[in-house]
């Protein structure tokens, strides 16, 4: 980490553009006096840094950590030093007492009242620092972006190139095993390739990344369109994984993404009272739908053989599911404790005829992960940070100014994002895994910013 320091000075960033023949790259029409006043080469680097932290994923969960870090580190850094007024530092601080800040801060205090009571805390604990720590270096994300237009242009700018560039070496792998496997020979890294089985996990990381990039493109113009638009066939060509390692939990994100977004646009031709009627309409359904899940999955102990009680998905799922109901059932108010359900007696035991664990590392189901773990408390409180999150997009899409206007596409993006996230995490990872939340922080906060600023 020696050579941090050095990628810190303005002469190494400005030599690089320079010999690249690139400057252009760091400029911005966009740019407002607020920037020009504010502006510092930490901005440069956090934006290229965040831009190209998810596309990164395409190395593996390791991959994003430093840029992601490394990228919340220089924009902290750029916006304590270019808020020198006092203006400036209040309008920092008044983010942090909206009600989304303070449905979050009311998440986190049923995590750590969840954590503090549970029977394996030290475990627990962990969780809700690592939401905090999260959410806000998603909150210093979306200042500098709102702040900086350098910096969400050089955003922008990176998670289409980078992005277009891994979706790239994903189908290649892919859909040419043979010749990619020559080249890996070549370059000296092992061979065969299992490319689809390899890339399962990046395939949900691209349905995030599939509005963002789309959006940004469509934001910046010109050749940065075109390859905005092109995300779209290589999205869908990693998500089929050459029909080997096709990703259900990518296709129902997807699914759920293109659905909240229709429902949204239908919500805005609507009446005030017609909205209330479909909104009242999508909740009840979903309620139905949701209690049905719960009365057909298998109530523990299953037994050999077990006819499943739904068409999908695949049976240990489904018990894995049904495992964590009786959970929340024995433990409804606060649940067993964050990341601790796993742990409680009998999920590590085998499944008749199926030699897996009831719960062998989590219920990949974040509505049962966090109604088991924090209970309906804690369930409420993410419920309600989502609502304000969505009411937020909704107003900006509704919005009928001349500036709102051109953040309308923003939103939508933004909106496209919730719904593929949330649908993708019914079926996915732990709600838990610090790479899948911090992608989802930071690529909302891009949008988010680009929807509330002045430019």
């Amino acid at each position: 980490m020696h050579f941090m320091p050095f990628l810190l000075k303005p002469s190494f960033w400005e030599a690089i553009f320079t010999l690249a023949g690139k400057r252009h790259l760091i400029s911005d029409p966009r740019d407002n006096d607020l920037d020009v006043t504010n502006r510092t080469w930490l901005f440069c680097i956090a934006g290229v840094c965040l831009g190209a932290a998810v596309p990164a994923l395409i190395l593996g969960k390791a991959a994003m950590a430093p840029l992601f870090g490394f990228g919340v580190l220089c924009a902290g850094i750029g916006l304590i030093r270019s808020s020198e007024r006092g203006a400036d530092r209040a309008r920092i601080w008044a983010g942090l007492t909206t009600p989304l800040a303070w449905a979050a801060y009311v998440f986190i205090g049923c995590l750590l009242l969840s954590a503090a009571l549970s029977e394996h805390s030290g475990k627990a604990l962990a969780i809700p620092v690592r939401v905090a720590l999260t959410l806000g270096a998603g909150y210093l994300c979306f200042q500098l972006f709102l702040r900086s237009p350098l910096a969400l242009a050089l955003a922008c700018k990176t998670v289409v190139a980078t992005g277009i560039i891994a979706l790239s070496i994903v189908v290649f792998s892919q859909y040419l095993p043979n010749a990619s496997d020559a080249l890996r020979g070549y370059l000296g890294l092992s061979t065969p390739f299992d490319a689809p089985r390899a890339y399962k996990m990046f395939a949900s990381a691209t349905i995030c990344l599939l509005p963002i990039m789309i959006w940004g493109g469509r934001r910046l113009g010109s050749v940065w369109m075109g390859l905005g638009l092109a995300a779209l066939p290589l999205t869908a060509l990693v998500i089929y994984g050459n029909g080997e390692e096709t990703s259900q939990s990518a296709i129902s994100g997807v699914l759920g993404g293109s659905l909240l977004l229709v429902l949204v646009l239908i919500g805005l031709r609507l009446q005030s009272g017609q909205r209330r009627a479909l909104i009242a309409g999508v909740v009840l359904l979903a309620m139905a739908v949701g209690a049905y899940i719960l009365t057909h999955v298998p109530s523990p102990p299953v037994v050999e053989h077990q006819t499943p009680g739904l068409p999908l998905p695949d049976w240990h799922r489904q018990v894995i599911w049904g495992f964590t109901l009786d959970v929340f059932l024995n433990n409804p108010l606060l649940g067993v404790g964050p990341n601790t359900v796993n742990m409680v007696p009998g999920a590590s035991e085998i499944v008749p005829g199926l030699n897996q664990e009831y719960i062998p590392a989590h219920p990949h189901n974040f509505v049962l992960e966090i109604a088991s773990e924090s209970g309906i408390v804690g369930l409420s409180a993410l419920v309600t940070v989502l609502v304000i999150l969505l009411k937020m997009l909704f107003q900006i899409a509704a919005s009928g100014s001349s500036v709102a206007n051109r953040s309308h596409p923003a939103a939508y993006a933004g909106i496209f994002l919730m719904g593929a996230f949330w649908t993708s995490s019914l079926s996915n990872f732990s709600i838990w895994s610090a790479w899948w939340l911090a992608s989802f922080v930071l690529l909302i906060s891009i949008p988010l910013a680009a929807a509330r600023s002045r430019d």
